[in-house]
């Protein structure tokens, strides 16, 4: 219990003083508790003792209009603290979470299912939201509000308060026992959500698919993923059912046994009636006081099963980046002897090769042989396993991330388009960028015509993915995106892959105006995107077999002349022999 209540103070750790402030307020309000039993006593005391009834009742009335203040202030800034408390944990844990998989390799979500990923962001974040603040002070005002009711038992008969005393110990030692069937069944539960989050996402991306082929059935996974997430619920529902009933009896025996020994005292004359009635009324609040305390505490098994969850996502090894980061002069690059693997599978072997500055350099190659990764290194998305690779003469590894980033623009085959607007997602490229410098972005990328005909032009909200785009409109989206970034190095995969002759056209047209004195680095699907290409390389099973300028390479036999060769009719290109 101390263990993870220590853990959800460290989580709250921008929280702190909200939280200490909450907390003091429970603390308030559970003493206000204590106090108005005081009330009670006082008129218990002019009705059985024949006390004088004019200050008691001033008594009375003053106490209790200023317990109900109190109680009412306290009580609305502990929810109010509480719920805050949870809100703001969670968001700026989310946020850093996103920040840190952001510097995260590509590896990392190739190795961890996104439903994993999504459920530590949502379901299990959602549930610490709920419970850590509540789990944190309900357990420490209830404690301190039985805690106060065992003293003033005490106080007034130490016999029943030693009886009192044994039954809150049994019953800690009960929950103690909650606490480690929660903990132990509750990994079952996260997997469970994880599953169902990894189908839900599944589900809703190839819900086209499903459609298309009239697949009934194409709900399978979800259904059972539903299934198994009910199942889970179910079983640690009912492995926690009967330390429930447990501690429901240990309660109901020493409350039974509390009222016999305490009308046996008060039968053989050694107690009057009020202290009868105080003691009952004070061993009573102390087992509801802790019965409160103990239903929270029961939870601390998932709490901690989900920071469990988090600190496992949170460990994940991120890339190191130098404390003293090293200045880029120019953007040549160079590879020396790179290798790299998908664990066991070698993508990459001993690649050495050189990009001039203001020069564009195409990358072929066979599908699977490595041009994609190899695109992927340069911008540090995904470290190498030996080797180096340098711009403007500085390992990457040893330069500053923003400046990297700042350094490099993608345009990737598959466009991901945010549920925004259009102006925000070429904005993406330049944070802050004006409405006009969008606008020249997009007519250099030959799709402000396409924007500006829009109900809504650049306030048009684009939904998920842009999936109402054409390929060529999103593709010149993106365009338009990475030159307002105007970044002096552009990696393209494949830009015009999957585009028909009209599109290709207009986006040669948008990548001519993108790549205008840059130094560019282009994978190769079409002819006509690397016919002005200054420096071919062509790669292999990962080796580099060719690399020099297209007219020396188109003189040689090897994988260049091949390429050439097997696209001359489509671009209607000939070699000369």
């Amino acid at each position: 219990m101390i263990k993870t209540i220590k853990k959800l103070w460290e989580f709250s750790e921008h929280q702190h003083k909200t939280l200490i402030i909450t907390l003091i307020m429970s603390l308030i309000h559970a003493f206000v508790g204590v106090t108005q039993l005081i009330a009670i006593m006082i008129a218990m005391d002019v009705l059985i003792n024949k006390a004088p009834v004019e200050p008691a009742i001033r008594n009375i009335v003053i106490l209790t209009v200023i317990c109900a203040l109190v109680s009412f202030a306290t009580s609305f800034f502990e929810h109010s603290g509480s719920v805050a408390v949870g809100f703001y944990m969670t968001a700026d844990k989310r946020i850093g979470l996103g920040n840190f998989l952001k510097m995260l390799p590509l590896g990392f979500f190739s190795d961890n299912a996104s439903g994993k990923i999504v459920a530590a962001l949502t379901t299990t974040l959602s549930s610490i939201e709920t419970g850590a603040a509540m789990a944190m002070i309900t357990t420490v005002s209830g404690i301190f509000s039985a805690l106060s009711m065992f003293v003033a038992v005490c106080f007034y008969e130490w016999k029943i308060g030693v009886i009192t005393g044994i039954g809150m110990v049994i019953y800690l030692f009960v929950v103690d026992l909650q606490m480690k069937v929660s903990e132990k069944n509750a990994p079952l539960l996260q997997r469970a959500q994880n599953v169902l989050a990894e189908a839900a996402l599944t589900f809703l991306q190839g819900i086209r698919v499903t459609k298309a082929f009239s697949v009934k059935e194409g709900n399978d996974e979800l259904n059972e993923a539903v299934s198994g997430s009910r199942e889970a619920n179910i079983s640690l529902t009912s492995k926690a059912m009967p330390t429930q009933f447990l501690g429901r009896f240990v309660i109901a025996v020493f409350e039974i046994l509390i009222i016999t020994c305490t009308l046996w005292m008060r039968q053989e004359g050694s107690i009057s009636l009020v202290k009868t009635i105080m003691l009952l009324v004070f061993s009573f609040m102390a087992y509801v006081s802790l019965n409160q305390a103990g239903s929270v505490l029961s939870m601390i098994g998932l709490l901690d099963s989900g920071l469990k969850v988090i600190g496992e996502v949170e460990e994940a090894k991120q890339m190191s980046w130098s404390d003293e980061p090293k200045t880029m002069s120019g953007n040549d690059i160079e590879l020396k002897n790179v290798n790299f693997s998908y664990g066991d599978n070698e993508v990459l072997h001993d690649v050495s090769v050189t990009i001039k500055e203001n020069s564009l350099t195409a990358i072929i190659g066979p599908s699977g042989s490595g041009k994609t990764t190899l695109c992927e290194l340069i911008p540090r998305f995904r470290d190498i396993n030996s080797g180096s690779i340098t711009i403007g003469g500085v390992d990457i590894r040893d330069a500053d991330y923003e400046e990297l980033m700042k350094r490099i623009s993608m345009v990737f085959q598959r466009v991901y388009l945010f549920e925004d607007s259009i102006y925000n997602n070429i904005a993406f490229g330049k944070p802050g960028a004006g409405i006009e410098e969008v606008r020249r972005a997009a007519r250099a990328a030959k799709i402000d015509e396409f924007i500006e005909a829009l109900p809504d032009g650049y306030n048009t909200v684009l939904d998920e993915g842009g999936s109402s785009l054409s390929g060529g409109e999103k593709q010149r989206i993106s365009i338009a995106r990475a030159i307002l970034k105007d970044a002096p190095i552009i990696i393209m995969d494949e830009a015009t892959a999957a585009l028909d002759a009209e599109n290709e056209h207009e986006i040669l047209a948008a990548i001519e105006a993108l790549t205008k004195n840059k130094t560019v680095i282009m994978i190769a699907h079409r002819i006509n995107s690397i016919k002005n290409a200054d420096h071919i390389i062509a790669i292999k099973d990962g080796r580099v077999v060719q690399d020099g300028s297209p007219r020396e390479l188109a003189e040689k036999e090897g994988l260049y002349r091949d390429f050439l060769r097997s696209r001359e009719e489509i671009s209607g290109w000939t070699i000369n022999n």
